[in-house]
């Protein structure tokens, strides 16, 4: 039995400063069934409604005088703002540049179509988010669906809200929210072990800059972004998966701390040698070649860093 898909149920979200496009666009919603269609033309409004509902898609346009859509679509996407990161968005283009539609895309946008928008483009780009989402990558800066050449081996397949309203089926907004919540769980794991390869990058950048007769500022400042990112990271592991992690970071800060009191100094070459280490020790814990805190306490005191 083909499935029909049915729309009057569908929490749509509307923004546009262009009144024409926006009447045109709620007509052609209209005529196909959409009844729930709130609408706005400003960013306030839009970050007010994402604050107290939770829309199952956001048709919207480029461009705004009270803020940036490209920072909104951000904010949903490492959810910030609203309840349900994976909502799909689609957005209007005045003048699709190859500039543009890269900048929207990467924003975390689903997809664009050009004004004036017809009712085919429209309806075709529903069916996809209805049928044929994209799936989602987590990398170090962007969040959201597989973009053209992105490796999807590791994505995850966001909830899709929106194709169990089109197919009329009953929702429970605690299962709603659970797959929401396991969606976002997924994400977050995903962001925490890119940090293993970033610290790494990090180390080896510093190493050599710390084979020198005294530590430089430049290397100093390294160093310091070295502490910063160990200290954020701790903030985000307690009471995930990965929180075994937690003495590494603590040990790669006070080893970092310690060169960088040396500055204009010759370096200790002993604490030194102890950052590559650490940083392998850290991809090992994201990678799950560990999984409890006594075994990154074992390999802390391994590596020769005493936290007492």
């Amino acid at each position: 039995m083909i499935k029909r898909t049915t729309f009057d149920k569908v929490d749509l979200l509307l923004i546009d400063t262009d009144l024409n496009a926006r009447q045109g666009v709620r007509t052609i919603l209209l005529n196909n069934g959409f009844r729930e269609i709130t609408q706005g033309s400003d960013i306030t409004r839009l970050r007010d409604i994402l604050t107290r509902t939770m829309p199952d898609i956001l048709l919207c346009g480029t461009e705004f005088p009270d803020g940036s859509i490209f920072d909104v679509i951000r904010d949903i996407r490492h959810n910030r703002l609203g309840n349900n990161p994976f909502m799909p968005i689609i957005v209007f283009l005045d003048e699709p540049t190859p500039a543009l539609v890269a900048k929207v895309m990467n924003s975390g946008a689903d997809d664009v179509t050009m004004k004036p928008i017809s009712t085919k483009a429209l309806m075709d780009r529903l069916d996809t988010q209805i049928n044929n989402r994209r799936p989602y990558i987590v990398t170090d800066d962007y969040v959201g669906p597989a973009r053209r050449g992105d490796n999807t081996a590791n994505a995850i397949h966001p909830p899709n809200l929106l194709q169990a309203k089109s197919y009329g089926g009953k929702l429970d907004f605690v299962e709603i929210q659970r797959g929401i919540d396991e969606a976002q769980t997924a994400v977050e794991s995903k962001r925490l072990q890119n940090i293993g390869p970033e610290i790494s990058a990090l180390v080896g950048k510093l190493v050599p800059m710390l084979d020198k007769p005294a530590v430089s500022p430049a290397a100093a400042g390294g160093l310091q972004m070295l502490i910063d990112i160990n200290r954020e990271t701790i903030t985000r592991l307690e009471g995930s998966k990965f929180d075994h992690v937690i003495s590494l970071c603590l040990a790669m800060i006070k080893v970092s701390e310690s060169i960088s009191q040396k500055v204009g100094d010759s370096p200790d070459k002993t604490q030194v040698k102890l950052l590559k280490p650490l940083s392998q020790a850290v991809q090992a814990g994201f990678s799950g070649g560990f999984t409890t805190a006594e075994v990154a306490q074992q390999i802390v005191k391994r590596i020769g860093v005493h936290l007492d």
